[in-house]
């Protein structure tokens, strides 16, 4: 595990097109970082496998630059600490807590669990710098439009029997009208769709999804064997890529995105 992890001196969000508004659109990607904080790395348990992260997500929707979409990416590993859960901490389950002590497989974690100090240094250094930004690049768009779409972009490995499920938290998120025409647009592509059913929406999705002031959020998330490979996904992190399914898969949704850029205008 410790060999795949980067080292970054200064740790910055990746952002596009924060200035450019030719669309109502502000694109999250949370899941999909791997950068762990070295005094974090000497706490877990050796051998430690971290599965079900989003992996590969900022290069699969790098055409999102070209097509002027404002995008903001989380270089941090959601084992680091997770922004799309509330900031509540509810038991020790990945689903409740923003700061996990067991993978999404059960395995511990930890050697030596985080004190509160740390986890409160977590929340101020990496949890709160990401939905203050967010909050900005939103409060930013709808200076520009009247109604603004957040898509909060994921990926999953169990086979649910979709290649993509669309959550809008059942209805509460975004407008069914919304909700729909990404469905049409996915399937237009050749992807299956499910609808508010396996991941109807975390907190991203719930929080800023508030249609009475104008903001519509839709959580999307692609199966593994829709993107990296058709098989099925067990145990493992940075799952090798099959390169011809992949980039047929990215082209697709390339399309996708291009498609709604003209029904939002």
């Amino acid at each position: 595990m410790v060999d795949q992890i980067i080292e970054m001196q200064h740790l910055k969000f990746e952002e596009y097109n924060t200035f450019i508004h030719k669309h109502p659109v502000v694109i999250s990607i949370p899941h999909s970082g791997i950068w762990i904080p070295p005094e974090m790395k000497t706490k877990l348990k050796k051998d430690l496998i971290l599965p079900n992260s989003d992996w590969y997500l900022p290069d699969f929707y790098d055409f999102l630059q070209e097509q002027q979409y404002t995008v903001l990416i989380n270089p941090v590993n959601r084992y680091v600490i997770d922004v799309n859960r509330d900031k509540i901490r509810e038991g020790d389950s990945y689903k409740t807590n923003l700061i996990y002590t067991h993978t999404t497989q059960d395995d511990e974690m930890y050697e030596v669990l985080p004190d509160e100090k740390e986890i409160q240094e977590r929340i101020n250094n990496f949890y709160l710098p990401y939905h203050q930004r967010l909050e900005q690049l939103l409060t930013e768009k709808k200076k520009h439009f009247p109604k603004v779409y957040l898509l909060d972009l994921h990926s999953f490995g169990l086979n649910f029997g979709a290649d993509i499920l669309l959550g809008s938290s059942f209805g509460t998120s975004c407008s069914d009208e919304f909700l729909k025409k990404m469905e049409q647009l996915c399937s237009d592509q050749g992807f299956s769709v499910k609808c508010n059913q396996e991941y109807a929406g975390g907190y991203i999705t719930r929080h800023y999804g508030r249609q009475g002031l104008g903001y519509e959020a839709l959580q999307i998330e692609l199966w593994y064997g829709a993107y990296i490979e058709k098989r099925e996904f067990g145990k493992e992190e940075l799952p090798e890529i099959q390169r011809e399914f992949y980039e047929d898969a990215r082209e697709r949704m390339g399309r996708v995105f291009e498609s709604l850029r003209k029904c939002i205008r």
